[in-house]
């Protein structure tokens, strides 16, 4: 039973090594920016050193270690902390198109070397930004929109400044105007026509009383209305017929 305990032990121990190996965390980052990896090793590992691998060809090449030598260079752009409680952190700043690769955590435990955690990391290349003449033709683009914007500003045409309530406001004001006009044409010559009729009206030969000295039926003296100036003539033959 001990026997069969162990050997299920070793193969989860193998399955969980080669999943790291075979199934790496994939990460993308432009040019210049930084990742953050976070590893978990066990607890009985706390004392043991932890290495930061780049995984080549020939096996993990470390690049820092929870060693510290002040001999050996450092790497000022990779930083690992152990954090302790079974976390181990990796940090990578400034990145460079160079650094592209698979990167994985190692403890060297008593047990050998075991792979926490594996990472597949690709960076990006930066965004080739504008040419000088593709700048220079936005720019006289954008001047010549801002100038079609300027000669097409609805401030300065009133008729493109007005909305559609206006425009309806205008087309009802319109016969009203018309109206209008047509009416005091009309008043106009109707006072008009008024006054010339007065005037003729005052000019006319008025007929008064009964015929008495002619003796003729329906004649009658002849009173003359001219310019406020009536003469009264009995004797006149003439005489207006009434009408």
């Amino acid at each position: 039973m001990d026997c069969y305990l162990l050997l299920l032990l070793l193969l989860l121990g193998l399955a969980g090594q080669g999943s790291a190996d075979s199934h790496p965390e994939v990460l993308q980052a432009p040019v210049g920016s930084s990742i953050l990896v976070q590893c978990h090793y066990r607890l009985q590992d706390v004392r043991a050193l932890k290495v930061w691998c780049q995984f080549l060809q020939e096996g993990c090449h470390p690049l820092v270690t929870s060693a510290v030598d002040r001999r050996a260079p450092g790497n000022g752009r990779i930083f690992l902390t152990d954090l302790g409680g079974g976390l181990l952190q990796v940090e990578m700043v400034t990145l460079q198109e160079e650094d592209t690769g698979e990167y994985g955590c190692v403890v060297e435990g008593a047990a050998g070397p075991q792979t926490l955690h594996r990472v597949s990391l690709l960076v990006l290349p930066p965004v080739p930004g504008p040419r000088e003449g593709e700048e220079a033709e936005d720019e006289k683009e954008t001047y010549r929109i801002g100038t079609g914007s300027l000669l097409e500003d609805p401030s300065l045409d009133p008729s493109a400044s007005a909305g559609p309530h206006e425009f309806r406001r205008r087309e009802n004001s319109i016969p009203l105007i018309w109206g209008a006009v047509l009416l005091l044409a009309l008043v106009v010559v109707a006072v008009v026509i008024f006054a010339v009729m007065a005037r003729k009206k005052g000019n006319r030969l008025v007929v008064c009383g009964p015929s008495q000295s002619t003796g003729v039926p329906g004649m009658a003296p002849l009173l003359i209305h001219h310019q406020a100036n009536p003469q009264l003539h009995p004797h006149s033959p003439l005489c207006l017929l009434r009408s």
